[in-house]
């Protein structure tokens, strides 16, 4: 999820970390470090309630700044110190959503299961945006208690807790607020190996003669017509390899949650004009419906809509919608290791079966790129590639949000038949 600072009282906050569960509690801040090395992150906070521990990740080029405050981990924190009151009595909470207000009228989310941070369960957004998630969320089940704002009572949630940002956040008697230093973000530290040290020392030493001979021979070299041809197969390999790094294939599909909402915003009514709508199929560029008359007349249809193509039969109909998306999948991949076991875990906990299987590896560029006179190293693909599909049942794409929101997951169909729901799509991971 993005990140989102702000400004309360004097001190500077950050939504949107993203959260992982440690596993070693002798030595949290290692592995915490070398799991930031795997997902290209330089900021970190630990947190740790009950007997858990989570570290939230964020990287100072998506805009974090070290020192900024977690206001998620701080939430988390008087909740896990304070419980929920449900089921007749405060007690502790290890299970709830949280919605409230920002004072830059942006809204802080929160989700928490088995007093962890789901992996995207902290971020900020419009009303809109938030309240979206929430409802999302809270019909998957299993929560203790919905925590938000006064206004959010009226959608009926069951074990609502009324509080507002201000009633959550740590304060002195003077009413200035109390932050602590444990709750900022911290830059990931690293200690190099003295023998990667002097490998590395080595290697640079070797590359950098190496560099000299290159030149030194380049400048006795006698004939023309051969500095050309490297020049110029050099300059082919460069500009091909340049089109390879560029051409991310995720930086040019919209990201999967973006894609369900724009799906679900075209499933028109189950029933128009009498027409019973029987499939309903939805891909990046467009949208297609195939319906039954179900008995009802072929004007009603066309009525309501008037571009839908009628069988000779007179019963069948389908339509097509075109659909237009953004391509703003700037998400920054993370390890296929860590990737896939989200994937799984989210899934899993939804009662859905994902079925992930590797692709055919990019190609490669062809022989004929490379110079006759020597050879060049072929340019190396950064990404794995899996595809993605899942039958969800009854679910709805946004009630499986936690599994389409994770990074590097881009949808290409979702498909809805007599009360199904079907996805397909690509994850990328390095």
């Amino acid at each position: 999820m993005p990140l989102h600072s702000l400004q309360i009282g004097k001190n500077r906050f950050v939504c949107g970390l993203f959260w992982q569960s440690l596993s070693r509690p002798r030595d949290l801040w290692k592995e915490a470090c070398q799991l930031a090395f795997k997902i290209d992150a330089d900021l970190l906070v630990l947190r740790k309630d009950q007997a858990m521990a989570q570290a939230g990740y964020a990287n100072t080029g998506d805009g974090a700044k070290r020192g900024q405050q977690s206001l998620a981990a701080i939430i988390s924190k008087t909740i896990a110190m304070e419980g929920a009151h449900y089921d007749g009595h405060q007690q502790p909470a290890h299970n709830w959503l949280c919605a409230l207000k920002l004072p830059d009228d942006f809204w802080a989310y929160c989700a928490v299961r088995d007093a962890n941070f789901l992996p995207n369960g902290d971020f900020a957004g419009s009303r809109e945006e938030v309240l979206d998630r929430l409802q999302g969320d809270y019909a998957l089940g299993g929560w203790n208690v919905v925590i938000g704002e006064p206004e959010l009572e009226q959608y009926g949630f069951h074990n609502f807790n009324a509080k507002t940002l201000d009633t959550l956040l740590p304060k002195h008697k003077n009413g200035q607020l109390h932050v602590r230093t444990w709750s900022a973000l911290r830059p990931v530290k690293t200690t190099i190996p003295p023998a990667i040290a002097m490998a590395a020392g080595a290697g640079t030493l070797i590359i950098a003669a190496a560099i000299g001979l290159y030149f030194f021979q380049q400048h006795q070299k006698k004939e023309q017509e051969k500095e050309l041809a490297i020049a110029a197969a050099k300059a082919r390999l460069s500009a091909n390899s340049t089109r390879q790094s560029d051409e991310r294939p995720w930086l040019a599909k919209p990201l999967a949650l973006d894609f369900a909402r724009a799906c679900l915003d075209r499933l028109n009514p189950l029933a128009v004009g009498g027409w019973q709508l029987d499939k309903f199929e939805c891909q990046t560029t467009k949208v297609d419906y195939s319906w039954s008359s179900n008995g009802a007349n072929v004007r009603y249809l066309l009525e309501k809509i008037p571009k839908a193509i009628i069988a000779i039969s007179g019963t069948q109909a389908t339509s097509t919608n075109v659909i237009e998306l953004k391509a703003n999948g700037k998400d920054v991949l993370l390890p296929a290791d860590v990737v896939l076991r989200n994937l799984l875990e989210s899934s899993q906990s939804l009662g859905i079966t994902l079925r992930l299987t590797p692709a055919a590896p990019a190609v490669v560029p062809p022989a004929s790129l490379l110079p006759e006179t020597g050879s060049v190293p072929v340019p190396k693909i950064e990404w794995k590639t899996y595809t993605l599909s899942a039958d969800l049942g009854t679910l709805s794409p946004l009630m499986a949000s936690t599994v389409i929101s994770q990074r590097g997951v881009r949808l290409n169909r979702i498909s809805w038949n007599s009360g199904n729901w079907l996805i397909e799509g690509v994850v990328y991971a390095k």
